[in-house]
C-alpha cells in the first residue's frame, strides 16, 4: 500500500519519462498521421510518416505499411509521382504484394504512363492475380493503346463482376465499335446511356446503326429527338443519304445553320452530284478544296 501511495505521488512528467521506452506511450505513427489528416493537416501527416519510414531498426513489414500509407497521402494531395516512387520503394521490401502492384498500375495510368502500368498488370497476372481491379486496369491500358480486342476481353471479364460500371461499359462500347462488332457495341452503349445527354446517346446509337448498314433504325432514333435537339439534324441527313432519301438529305445539308458546316457542305455536294446537278456540286467542291477541307476527296469530283 505504501509503495502504491509513493507511486501515486510522483509527478506525472516523472512517471511518463521513466516509462518513455514503453510502447504503450508511443502511439503508432500511422495513428498520429491519421489524426493530422483528419484535422486537415496532410502535410504534417506526410512529415510524420516520412520520418517514421527512416527510423533506425524499423522492421521491413512495418516500413512497408508506413510507405503504403504515405503513398496514399501523396495521392490524396494529387502528387501521383511521389506516390508512385513511394510504392516502388514499398514493393522492394518483400515478396510481391498484389495490392501494391494494383495501386501502382492505377496511379501510372492516371499519369498516362501506360507502358509502365501494363508492365505492373502483366507481372500481377503472371503471379496468378485475377481480380476485378486487374481486369479493369488491363482493359483501360489496352483501350488507351488501341488494342481493342484485348481491351474488350478484359473489360468483359470485369463487367461480369460489376455489370453496372458505366465507365467500363463506355470503353467496351468504343472497343466494339472499333472492332466492327456493332450489335455488341449497341448493347454496351445502352448500358451506359446515363453518362450521356439524350442527344449524344441518340447520335451514337444512330451512327452505330449506320455503320451496321441499317439506316432505317438510325432515322427512327434521330427523328425521335429532332424537335428537341435540332443539332442532331446533320446526322439525320447522313441517315437519309445512306437510305437513299436524297432530297430529304439535301434539305438538311443545305441549311445555313447546318452543323458541322464544312461537313454539311461536302455531303450537300455529294447529294447534288448524285442527283445529276454536277455543276452545282463542283462549285461547292471547289470552295471546300480552296479552304483545304476534304481537298483530296473534292479533287476527285473536279477532274
Amino acid at each position: 500500500m505504501r509503495a502504491f501511495l509513493i507511486l501515486a505521488a510522483l509527478p506525472a512528467t516523472m512517471f511518463l519519462s521513466s516509462c518513455a521506452g514503453g510502447r504503450i506511450f508511443r502511439p503508432s505513427p500511422l495513428k498520429i498521421a491519421s489524426s493530422f489528416e483528419s484535422a486537415g493537416n496532410p502535410d504534417e501527416a506526410i512529415r510524420v510518416l516520412k520520418n517514421a519510414s527512416v527510423e533506425a531498426g524499423i522492421k521491413p513489414a512495418d516500413k512497408r505499411e508506413i510507405l503504403m500509407a504515405l503513398a496514399e497521402l501523396y495521392a490524396g494531395q494529387k502528387d501521383n509521382l511521389s506516390a508512385i516512387q513511394t510504392l516502388r520503394e514499398a514493393a522492394q521490401l518483400g515478396a510481391g504484394d498484389p495490392f501494391i502492384g494494383l495501386r501502382l498500375g492505377e496511379l501510372l495510368l492516371q499519369e498516362g504512363l501506360t507502358g509502365d502500368a501494363l508492365a505492373e498488370f502483366v507481372a500481377l497476372e503472371a503471379m496468378g492475380v485475377r481480380t476485378p481491379s486487374l481486369f479493369f486496369g488491363m482493359g483501360q491500358v489496352y483501350h488507351r493503346t488501341g488494342r481493342f480486342l484485348k481491351a474488350s476481353s478484359y473489360l468483359g471479364q470485369y463487367l461480369k463482376i460489376y455489370p453496372d460500371d458505366k465507365k467500363a461499359l463506355m470503353m467496351l462500347y468504343e472497343s466494339y465499335e472499333a472492332l466492327g462488332k456493332y450489335p455488341e457495341a449497341r448493347n454496351a452503349l445502352s448500358g451506359c446511356a446515363a453518362l450521356m445527354t439524350k442527344e449524344d446517346f441518340a447520335v451514337k446509337m444512330a451512327m452505330n446503326w449506320m455503320r451496321d448498314g441499317n439506316p432505317d433504325e438510325a432515322v427512327e432514333e434521330l427523328e425521335k429527338i429532332r424537335g428537341e435537339y435540332p443539332g442532331a439534324d446533320f446526322y439525320l441527313g447522313l441517315a437519309y443519304y445512306q437510305k437513299g432519301r436524297l432530297d430529304d438529305a439535301l434539305k438538311i445539308f443545305s441549311r445555313p445553320a447546318s452543323s458541322p458546316e464544312d461537313e454539311a457542305s461536302f455531303f450537300s455536294a455529294l447529294v447534288l452530284f448524285e442527283l445529276g446537278r454536277k455543276d452545282d456540286a463542283r462549285t461547292i467542291f471547289r470552295k471546300l478544296s480552296a479552304k483545304g477541307k476534304y481537298a483530296r476527296y473534292c479533287d476527285i469530283f473536279l477532274q
